[in-house]
């Protein structure tokens, strides 16, 4: 009962004094809503990440002629790896020949182009060059129709495999686009399969693509260029023997000395998650003492104007004690009204901190996921400041001599 009445006590103190309230809560709501705006950022972008290699397979590493990553964690290797030879159909296929630990050696590359079919246009869709394995490197269901197969990659046949968006949007009135022309860069294609709904990750739509043989890209869009090489292994456990096969035979291939720098780039699903996670912790661990010091900030504040409040219901303090109210009765009082205004605006930070997470994700790509731990963070350090400062105003009310008290005005 002493719970709720502290409770009611403290919003009808919220509800009086709305200016010094919001500017007693202003720290712990800048505080929390960093806290939840950030981790949910991040907490997306971890899906992401996450997402993306699941989709690729921890089997499946990457052989490029530039590594992106190293424009981050290594500028001067990148700008080395500029001067790079790049990697050709011919390299997969002497790769495809040679390697042992592969189940796959597959080639592809990517541009974006408008498509076309009868009035419908569908602008800026990724289109995707690849070799014949392409289903065994990356998880691509199929909702109607085949795959590509090793005929047409070798015959160059102008056919396409549509995304769902793609075919539902340039054929909206038909529910099955098979057999159905296509153009691509003044080319006609035939639909011959349409990829299952992939829906959204973390705000990356999966839907918007087509692929088609890599040599009919080529004729396309032409052969220069380079390609990504993905390699997906016979046995998990022996991925870093594959790997190493990987990188001697090209070197063999680039003709490379021994102590020679490689002029080409090995990824991996795991390195990308290592380097994430890194890049996320260091995030992490920059949000917390800035995070504290507002915290700590809007402690004081709070315990400030706690003060204020004791001094002006001294007398009230003085009658209750007056009519047989215990020391540690008023000493409650006043903690709860302090816990009661911290949580106040830890909630509000919490609700500011999600829209703001949300609104950044809509205008940038930045993905955006809800963390329920960070919640429980938030409201369990807004639950602690709220007592830690709460206690000092709390233990002088309760210290008050009830005669002295009642003679206050």
């Amino acid at each position: 009962m002493n719970l709720l009445v502290g409770v009611r006590i403290a919003l009808a103190s919220l509800r009086g004094h709305k200016l010094r309230t919001f500017l007693t809560l202003l720290g712990n709501i800048v505080g929390t809503m960093s806290v939840i705006a950030v981790v949910s950022l991040i907490y997306g972008a971890d899906r992401y990440v996450s997402q993306v290699v699941l989709d690729e397979g921890t089997d499946v590493f990457t052989i490029t002629r530039i590594n992106g990553i190293e424009f981050l964690t290594d500028f001067d290797a990148f700008l080395e790896s500029l001067t790079n030879p790049d990697l050709t159909l011919a390299d997969r296929d002497w790769l495809a020949e040679r390697m042992t630990e592969a189940k796959a050696v597959g080639a592809v590359t990517s541009t974006n182009a408008d498509l076309r079919a009868g009035s419908h246009r569908f602008r800026g869709t990724r289109v995707r060059g690849v070799t014949e394995d392409y289903t065994i490197l990356e998880d691509l269901p199929l909702l109607l129709g085949r795959h590509l197969s090793l005929q047409d990659v070798r015959t160059a046949r102008q056919v396409v495999v549509l995304g769902f968006e793609v075919a539902r949007d340039l054929f909206p009135r038909r529910a099955d686009p098979i057999g159905q022309e296509v153009k691509i860069g003044g080319r006609h294609f035939r639909v011959i399969g349409v990829v299952e709904d992939q829906g959204m990750v973390m705000g990356n739509n999966r839907n918007q693509f087509a692929i088609v043989p890599l040599t009919a890209w080529f004729k396309v869009f032409g052969s220069g260029g380079s390609l990504d090489l993905k390699i997906a292994v016979r046995d998990l456990s022996r991925l870093t023997e594959a790997k190493d096969e990987a990188t001697f035979l090209m070197r063999i291939r680039h003709r490379l000395r021994p102590l020679a720098r490689q002029d080409f780039s090995l990824t991996s699903s795991e390195q990308m998650l290592s380097i994430w996670g890194g890049i996320s912790k260091a995030i992490y661990g920059a949000l917390v003492p800035l995070v504290g010091i507002s915290l700590v900030v809007g402690g004081i504040v709070l315990m400030n104007i706690m003060l204020v409040s004791v001094t002006e219901r001294t007398r009230e303090v003085g009658v209750r004690k007056a009519l047989g109210a215990r020391r540690v009765s008023i000493l409650w009082q006043f903690l709860v009204e302090s816990i009661t205004l911290s949580l106040v605006g830890g909630m509000i930070g919490i609700l500011i901190g999600l829209l703001l997470a949300w609104v950044i994700s809509l205008v940038s790509p930045l993905p955006f996921a809800i963390a329920v731990w960070s919640l429980v963070l938030g409201l369990g350090t807004t639950f602690v400041i709220g007592a830690v400062f709460g206690t000092y105003p709390a233990w002088k009310a309760a210290g008050l001599d009830p005669v002295e008290a009642l003679r206050h005005e």
